[in-house]
């Protein structure tokens, strides 16, 4: 659902893993990485918290470095190249530059995340998501609540509307706060 909400505001939407495929989280970042003005959002079901909430996060390093919001010292430092964008990438701290934007992103998700999921916070969270570490774009993940306990007559499926259009708007006003427009995050859709 998410994917048809994107493309019918006009972004082209190449999904990272289908099916029962399970990509590294390498290839998934490198096919990303190849893209220039990508957008990388990834979704997830949690098995914990309250049924219908959802939360938006953006990276985190472990341990950044006084004076320096984004940076950390990797144990070995792998390079890796941009296809189409030229120069190599510092694996490990890809997202580093891309962390203020990040957590714009995450913070325009949330909002509609909180309009259209009663109980879910007002405020992303910032986390070391293992996958957004090695993205170079903007980059977040959503997690919606929860499979476990789902009460009698609700369905997962139920979410999934709500979901593709908070996110779906969320990508609209990043794109246009991007671009200097006024984002209408603030609007409910």
């Amino acid at each position: 659902m998410a994917r048809i909400a994107l493309e019918a505001q006009g972004f082209r939407v190449v999904l990272t893993r289908e099916a029962n495929q399970n990509p590294s989280f390498d290839d998934r970042s490198a096919a990303i990485n190849g893209m220039s003005d990508a957008l990388f959002i990834s979704l997830h079901v949690s098995s914990t918290g309250p049924y219908g909430t959802a939360r938006a996060y953006s990276y985190k390093f472990a341990n950044p470095a006084p004076g320096d919001a984004g940076a950390a010292t990797p144990k070995t430092q792998l390079f890796a190249p941009l296809p189409g964008r030229g120069g190599l990438i510092e694996w490990d701290l890809a997202q580093r530059s891309y962390l203020p934007r990040s957590e714009r992103l995450a913070e325009l998700a949330q909002i509609q995340l909180a309009q259209k999921f009663q109980g879910s916070p007002e405020m992303p969270m910032q986390v070391p998501v293992r996958q957004l570490r090695t993205i170079a774009a903007p980059a977040i993940a959503i997690e919606i609540s929860s499979v476990a306990g789902v009460p009698d007559g609700k369905k997962l499926a139920q979410l999934d509307q709500p979901l593709a259009d908070a996110v779906a708007r969320a990508a609209v006003d990043y794109r246009a706060a991007q671009r200097g427009e006024n984002p209408a995050a603030g609007a409910a859709h």
